[in-house]
């Protein structure tokens, strides 16, 4: 019995392998699609955190306001919050859609 690293490689008859395509350009392709993904992430992540904070504020003026002003401020911060949570996570639709 021959080992398998000294039989010759069989083939199905057919030319050499080509892919039919230039791995230079799918490289670049897929290096340009996995960075933009990458960016998405990261932009998802401090968006959100940015909304974590809004709404974290706004409750709090809510909740340690004395005056009715300071009441309507913390909810417009805690809506905005919301609103930016939701727009993050393409929930709703970001406002330059709805013009």
């Amino acid at each position: 019995m021959v080992p398998d690293s000294q039989r010759p490689t069989e083939t199905d008859g057919g030319d050499s392998f080509d892919p039919g395509f230039d791995e230079a350009a799918l490289y670049r392709v897929v290096r340009d699609a996995v960075k933009d993904a990458l960016l998405d992430v990261i932009g998802t992540v401090l968006l959100l955190g940015i909304a974590f904070v809004l709404v974290i504020a706004g409750i709090q003026a809510v909740f340690s306001s004395i005056s009715l002003g300071t009441v309507a401020i913390g909810i417009g911060v805690l809506a905005f919050g919301v609103y930016l949570a939701a727009a993050t996570l393409e929930i709703i639709p970001p406002i330059r859609e709805w013009v």
